[in-house]
């Protein structure tokens, strides 16, 4: 069975408030550019100008960058009103099941204790779910992470939303509070 991995703290200095009175509808993924260390230098480098809530290392780890309550620099105008997460190269390409496996996890997490619902979101400027980066379009920066094959993407889904069902997730995970959509 899938559990939350190991979970390591490294603040990124890319970081902001978020907009009083904004709770985040939307989880992000991403797919990192090069290996984890590199993505992890990137994500932390005052220069790059980029972060993102959690980055992870296959199914081995985990690190968080943001806390859940501020705002990582991920996706350009959705930056406010998302959880971001980096999930590595493996999980997308078919290579590394497990990792894929405990992106669905962490995803499922975040759906259970904020009441994001575990659906793709076609509609992200108003409807909440999961949204690939490529799914924001220009607005979202022009990305074309962590794919763009839909079947890919449906079975990702799928995979989180068997997760959310599965349940069992401990009290708490990372730093900064989850708002909850429906409160």
């Amino acid at each position: 069975m899938t559990s939350l991995p190991p979970l390591r703290q490294h603040p990124s200095p890319n970081v902001s408030d978020r907009l009083h009175g904004i709770v985040p509808y939307l989880i992000v993924l991403h797919r990192p550019v090069g290996g984890f260390d590199g993505a992890e230098r990137t994500l932390c480098d005052p220069a790059a100008q980029v972060s993102a809530h959690i980055l992870t290392d296959s199914n081995r780890e985990a690190v968080q960058l943001v806390a859940f309550d501020h705002k990582a620099w991920a996706c350009a105008s959705f930056n406010s009103v998302s959880y971001n997460l980096e999930i590595d190269d493996h999980a997308w390409s078919g290579e590394d099941h497990p990792a894929r496996a405990t992106a669905a996890r962490i995803a499922a997490y975040i759906c259970h204790k904020t009441g994001i619902p575990a659906r793709w979101s076609h509609l992200p400027t108003a409807a909440a779910g999961l949204v690939r980066h490529y799914d924001l379009g220009t607005a979202g920066g022009g990305h074309t992470d962590p794919t763009t094959d839909d079947a890919n993407w449906r079975g990702f889904v799928a995979m989180v939303k068997t997760e959310v069902e599965r349940g069992g997730f401990r009290p708490s995970w990372g730093k900064g509070t989850l708002h909850r959509i429906d409160a």
